[in-house]
Order: C-alpha cells, then sequence, then structure tokens
C-alpha cells in the first residue's frame, strides 16, 4: 500500500487500480450489460441528503450493533465474493481473519478458492455461508451439512444469480480465470475436481419456492435470502421462513438497468416494516452511505468491491483498513448529526431528492 495512508474508499479504489492489470480490475468493477445498475446503485445514495439536528448534546457516538445474536462493532458485513485468490494469495482466510479481528461478519461464497471449513476455522462464530446451488439437490444438502459441522452460523441464499450474466467490460478486457485459483469448497464436496472455467462459473441449479422452503426445513439455523427487490417476493421470503433479507442487486452485475437497491430497501420497509434483519447490498462507498441505508430502513449493511481494494494492495491488513475507514467515517457523520447510537438514525434524518421534506416516518423516529 502507498506510504500516504488512504483516507476515503475511493483512495482505497484509486490504489487498487493501479495495482492490477485491466483485466483485472474489469472483472472486479464491471457489471452486467452497459453497467447501469452499477452506476444507479451510486447515484440513488447521491440523491439522498441528510438533516443533522443542532443542540443535541454528547460527545462520542456508538456504531454497535446485534445482528442474529452476533454483536458487531459496526454495522457492515463483508458480502460474498469470488475468486477472492484472484487479488491475494491468502484469499478468503485473509478476509476472514479481517471480519473477526474488527467485528465483523464474513459472508463466505460457496465458490471459494480455500474450503469452508479452513475459512471458518479462521474466524469462530463469524462466518456465515452464502449457497449457490450447484450439480443436484442432493449435492445441495451435502453442502448445507457441510457448513452446518464446520460452524457457519447462518445460511445465506443467493437468488438472483441462478444464470449466467452477459458482462460485457470483462469480454472485452479479455479476462480468463488464472490457472492457479480453484473452487476449494466444491472441491471438498466432490463437486468437480476443484479446477474453474476461464470465465469463472460453473453452471447452477434454477431454484423454485419450493426449493426455499425445503432448504428451511433443513437447515436449523438463522436462513436469509440475497438478491431480493421486489415487496412481494420479501413478503413470500418471509413467509416462507427467512430469518432475514439482503436487498440486492448482486452489485450490478446479474442485469442491467435493474432498481437499485436502496431504491428497492425503500419500497421492502415500506411493505413488510423491519421485524427482522434487512441487509442493504450494493454501491456503500462511505459512512454516510451507510447512515442513508440506515434511515431507510436497514440493520446493516454489505460491502463487496472495497473489501476486495483493500485485500488486494494489504491482504488481511487492507480489509481492515477499509473498515476501519467506514467505522471513522460513519462515528464523524453520527457525532456531527447528533446521534449517540444507531437507533437515532431514522427517515426523519434525511431530505427526499426534491429537497421538499423528511422521508416518511414509516417506523420509530429517532430520539429527541
Amino acid at each position: 500500500m502507498s506510504s500516504i495512508a488512504p483516507l476515503t474508499l475511493a483512495d482505497m479504489e484509486s490504489a487498487a487500480r493501479a495495482s492490477m492489470d485491466a483485466a483485472t480490475w474489469a472483472y472486479l468493477a464491471g457489471g452486467a450489460g452497459t453497467e447501469r445498475g452499477i452506476a444507479g446503485n451510486l447515484q440513488a445514495l447521491d440523491n439522498v441528503w441528510l438533516q443533522p439536528r443542532a443542540l443535541q448534546g454528547g460527545a462520542s457516538a456508538s456504531t454497535e450493533c446485534s445482528i442474529l445474536g452476533t454483536q458487531l462493532s459496526l454495522p457492515v458485513l463483508l458480502a460474498p465474493t469470488s475468486p477472492q485468490r484472484l487479488f491475494h494469495p491468502e484469499a478468503e482466510l485473509a478476509t476472514a481473519r479481517a471480519a473477526l479481528e474488527s467485528g465483523s461478519i464474513s459472508i463466505v461464497s460457496t465458490d471459494t478458492h480455500f474450503c469452508f471449513a479452513d475459512i471458518a476455522e479462521h474466524a469462530p462464530q463469524r462466518c456465515w455461508f452464502q449457497l449457490y446451488a450447484y450439480s443436484s439437490r442432493r449435492e445441495v444438502d451435502a453442502s448445507l451439512d457441510m457448513a452446518a459441522e464446520a460452524g457457519a452460523t447462518a445460511l445465506v441464499l443467493t437468488v438472483d444469480a441462478s444464470f449466467s450474466a452477459r458482462r460485457l467490460s470483462t469480454r472485452r478486457a479479455g479476462f480468463h480465470v488464472p490457472p492457479d485459483i480453484a473452487f476449494g469448497t466444491l472441491r471438498s464436496l466432490g463437486i468437480g475436481d476443484g479446477s474453474v472455467p476461464a470465465n469463472g462459473r460453473m453452471e447452477r441449479l434454477a431454484l423454485s419456492w419450493q426449493d426455499l422452503e425445503r432448504l428451511r426445513r433443513r437447515w436449523k439455523g438463522p436462513l436469509l435470502l440475497k438478491g431480493v427487490l421486489d415487496p412481494n417476493d420479501a413478503q413470500r421470503g418471509v413467509d416462507s421462513g427467512a430469518d432475514g433479507l439482503i436487498i440486492s442487486n448482486h452489485g450490478g452485475r446479474q442485469l442491467d438497468a435493474v432498481v437499485p437497491s436502496l431504491w428497492a430497501l425503500r419500497r421492502i420497509v415500506a411493505h413488510i416494516g423491519r421485524n427482522r434483519p434487512l441487509l442493504l447490498d450494493g454501491g456503500i462507498r462511505s459512512g454516510t452511505d451507510i447512515i442513508k441505508a440506515l434511515a431507510m430502513g436497514a440493520h446493516a449493511i454489505c460491502i463487496g468491491r472495497p473489501y476486495l481494494w483493500g485485500l488486494a494492495l494489504d491482504g488481511k491488513a487492507g480489509v481492515q483498513t477499509v473498515l476501519s475507514l467506514l467505522h471513522e467515517e460513519l462515528q464523524d457523520a453520527m457525532m456531527q448529526m447528533g446521534m449517540a447510537c444507531l437507533e437515532d438514525i431514522g427517515p426523519d434524518c434525511l431530505v427526499d431528492p426534491s429537497g421538499l421534506g423528511a422521508l416518511p416516518k414509516s417506523w420509530r423516529p429517532r430520539h429527541e
């Protein structure tokens, strides 16, 4: 990493881009089609403004929270990404250790270089297992058994990536997965020999609501759905037994012109309320972005690309730097706005894009 300490995630992004060849950067930064989904996530957050309150007193702000029984130092989780070996030799091991030492949670993809059991050993009680369905439902069941035995504290079912995406920027850059990258978790399950196709993807099973109900019966711990954008899908998901939702458009990597995650969050909160964990994934680049997401109704957020910038630059320490910057920015913004804790963040912290007033109070407002 540069001798000049990064001051923002944008600094981390610039440094990471300079450290990579064009094809690798295209894989990390790129999205589906014309990449309007990526731009939409960022723009949706930029179009919301914060509304501070004066003379609130207090000289500190706590960023701690609890998600599904796990205490976090700040409301940020590390989203499932792959292949992390592309960015650092220690890949998911470094990410898991960073999550443990920073008081976060690593959501570990099925498509890991190292097998999930080894990753979970590096972050006891701090790893969730993200499920992609491969081969057959028998192998899916074996994946659940493996995750439970290895100590996964929650299961995350991704519902928006059953089909290959048209990632044009990656194609144009001529990206191919290097030969030293493997699918360690899949190999440990006997799903293939661990080799990774040149485009980084094996074909997956297309799942249905009936599959979710079957998984819910089989998995005994907390279960979250990742990739939900429609309020009716959110309702059906919780009716089918999901303990939480990750509102996500896959970082704009699956579908072009997809609704921004923040917009979807607002509609889902209005439809189903906040009586279960709601996590926002997509476009978070600063502490003020975190406040916007929480004020819209999220209980926490997930980051993907940003921590991979840190991983590429300095392994575990780089991931920790990203989390530290977000913690510093979040705490500063809370103090500037007169907030003592995350429970103080509510819809009256925001002004709508038209500038006409605060957003609707869809839940308990922040403390006076």
